[in-house]
């Protein structure tokens, strides 16, 4: 019989249980060969028990350094219990520079605690305590996708200034590249959006001499970058390039 002795409203998060007399800490992680989520479990102490209980930080950390041991095991595999347990003292005990020192030295999931609402630029840092002083037991994976698409970015060397991310914003393809544009003009902050605006008419005059044509996505795309890099030479290509493929879409219709 299995009595849960502590968990936290998000379920994911691990949890400690009693199971045949021996406390474990229990996580659902990775999927097995029909895609359902697996579930791993090793002893823990109830001195493991109290922090985990009383510091959501820790709690956070230890779950984000146990979950690639879990995608080790993929579909079928043991946990490597040894190693999971290796890291209780550690983690939750440590102090915290040398926890964060652990960390500069392990595999951990970093994507997690950016879910949790960890600072980003703090967590870059390794300043991992401090990252997640604005961290939440409820998982946000919008934010997940913001950070993944500004990594990306910034691994193509691309650094977004105000304007170029209302735009990306605008056109709906800040997130995802290569959604079709639309506009969404409630994405932008609202003292961006006549600046957007002032960008999107320079466009649209620049689209006018070639919507009544066939096979016109070339002339318009090469007329609406000529113009609005002209307008605006500040914008990165990303930007320009998302206006383009707005007017080149709408110009089909």
């Amino acid at each position: 019989m299995t009595e849960v002795l502590f968990s936290r409203e998000n379920g994911w998060i691990p949890r400690v249980i009693r199971e045949g007399g021996e406390l474990r800490l229990e996580l659902g992680a990775g999927a097995d060969a029909n895609h359902d989520p697996r579930r791993f479990a090793f002893p823990v102490s109830e001195a493991h028990l109290e922090v985990i209980r009383d510091d959501l930080t820790r709690h956070l950390l230890l779950w984000s350094a146990i979950l690639p041991l879990c995608e080790a095991a993929g579909i079928r595999g043991p946990l490597d219990e040894r190693a999971a347990v290796a890291l209780l003292d550690p983690i939750l005990f440590g102090a915290p520079a040398d926890v964060e020192s652990l960390f500069r030295d392990m595999r951990w999931d970093k994507r997690r605690l950016v879910a949790q609402g960890a600072d980003v630029e703090l967590l870059e840092r390794e300043q991992l305590f401090d990252a997640l002083r604005s961290a939440s037991v409820l998982s946000d994976w919008s934010l997940v996708q913001h950070y993944d698409a500004n990594r990306e970015r910034a691994r193509r060397g691309v650094r977004l200034a105000p304007l170029d991310e209302a735009l990306l914003r605008y056109t709906g393809r800040y997130l995802h590249g290569g959604k079709v544009p639309a506009r969404h003009p409630d994405a932008v902050d609202p003292a961006l959006l006549p600046e957007v605006l002032r960008v999107i008419a320079t466009a649209e005059e620049a689209r006018l001499p070639f919507v009544r044509r066939k096979r016109a996505w070339r002339r318009i795309e090469e007329a609406v970058e000529h113009a609005v890099r002209r307008a605006y030479p500040d914008l990165v290509d990303d930007a320009v390039r998302t206006v383009s493929f707005l007017m080149c879409s709408e110009g089909r219709r």
